[in-house]
């Protein structure tokens, strides 16, 4: 997936926001041990997070080919909807671009080889 679009900048979230239940809480996701400075807010499965880790945990999953965003916490299976990761990971633009081109690559190859595999019993 050539042109990852992926911020470089540490994004951080407002504590003033009001769209976000913030936690103190070790941030969840970082599994690299990064350390980003924001604040953590909790996703909709309990588990905290920031913008950052979210994003890199996301982008690991669509690089995986993996078509869902699934919290990355051991014994946890909760599925994210897209619109909760773009508001919790506060994908820019060009992020949203990335994810959205990505998941449609991986529905393309996934349709083909459920047509190849539909094709091959129909023999």
């Amino acid at each position: 997936m050539g042109g990852n679009k992926i911020s470089k900048m540490e994004k951080v979230y407002n504590l003033k926001d009001k769209k976000f239940k913030f936690v103190d809480r070790e941030d969840e996701l970082d599994f690299l041990c990064e350390e980003f400075a924001s604040p953590r807010a909790e996703m909709s499965c309990g588990h905290a997070v920031t913008p950052m880790s979210l994003t890199n945990w996301c982008r690991l999953l669509l690089e995986k080919g993996e078509s869902r965003f699934i919290c990355g916490m051991s014994g946890c299976d909760k599925e994210w909807s897209y619109e909760e990761v773009c508001k919790m990971a506060l994908l820019t633009p060009e992020e949203k671009e990335y994810f959205v081109k990505t998941m449609e690559s991986i529905a393309e190859r996934e349709s083909r080889k459920n047509t190849n595999v539909l094709n091959a019993k129909s023999l």
